[in-house]
């Protein structure tokens, strides 16, 4: 290959330097986006002429000196962050939030996310028990709906199944192919792979309820849920609806919640005839079209 002029290995350096103010800016300004939905300078792409003015300037540059200090461990910002009395507020106004701080541009309040596509699928997997943690590897290219899969003239070719242990592997880790993207990803505003995204857009439409509750991927995973309440809570509904709700929402139900659950079980076996198995699937169908599922409050 000859020898390397060293200018790439020379920009990098340059660009990693804990001197360098503007990418120790740059990166945290990133992470605090993903973390609280909005980044402190709006336009994480361009802090030059162009862009747009940060909102929290000397919060910008605190944290900046922070990840120095910090050895440049990503790890710990996210610990910076994710500790902070900011990150931990209520979505909740306070009284006076609403009247000073309507848009939330002071962080008087949590601003409520929706689960990005990726967090999303990982989600329903996590909840069913069926995640696979492995960190690492090749891409991986799990099935995808017939549907999908016709709108390729060559599908086997350009989408060859990968081992079926890979087909339940963080979403990170889905090959991404232009002309056959992963349906749920895309319509819950996967990035485009196209081009550079540096903030993600989050839509309503009404396909993202469609896939919610009619997809083949969340009628699986709901499937798969169901399984393991009766695996880990057999023959007790209240105990299987209260795991349920626990693994979806991260808390313990309450008794009305856990009452209108059952009652909704029951009329699905009495009024529609389907067996207990097939009512706790609805059950959990339903569970991860749940706000409280979806976003994070």
């Amino acid at each position: 290959h000859g020898e390397s002029s060293g200018r790439r290995l020379a920009l990098a350096r340059w660009i990693a330097d804990p001197r360098n103010d503007l990418a120790m800016r740059s990166i945290v300004n990133r992470v605090w986006q993903h973390h609280f939905a909005r980044p402190i300078a709006p336009t994480p792409n361009d802090f030059g002429r162009f862009g747009e003015n940060p909102t929290h300037p000397e919060l910008l540059d605190w944290l900046a000196a922070a990840f120095v200090d910090r050895g440049m461990s990503l790890k710990e910002l996210h610990r910076l962050l994710m500790h902070s009395s900011t990150y931990r507020q209520s979505s909740v106004p306070g009284e006076d939030a609403l009247a000073l701080d309507a848009g939330n541009d002071l962080l008087s309040r949590f601003r409520m996310r929706r689960l990005t596509a990726e967090e999303l699928r990982d989600s329903m997997l996590a909840a069913n028990g069926t995640l696979d943690p492995r960190l690492g590897g090749p891409g991986v290219r799990p099935p995808l709906p017939e549907a999908v899969l016709a709108t390729s003239s060559r599908p086997e070719e350009v989408w060859p199944l990968t081992p079926e242990d890979s087909w339940r592997r963080r979403s990170l880790y889905i090959h991404q192919k232009r002309s056959l993207q992963h349906p749920l990803l895309t319509v819950f505003d996967s990035a485009d792979v196209d081009q550079p995204c540096p903030v993600r857009f989050s839509t309503v439409q009404p396909t993202q309820a469609l896939s919610m509750l009619n997809g083949d991927l969340t009628i699986r995973e709901a499937k798969s849920l169901a399984r393991r309440l009766e695996r880990e809570r057999p023959g007790d509904l209240e105990a299987q609806i209260a795991l349920g709700r626990r693994l979806v929402s991260g808390r313990i139900p309450s008794d009305e919640e856990v009452a209108e659950a059952i009652e909704f079980v029951a009329d699905l076996e009495r009024v529609e005839g389907l067996s207990r198995s097939e009512a706790l699937e609805n059950l959990c169908l339903l569970l991860f079209n749940l706000n409280e599922f979806l976003y994070v409050d």
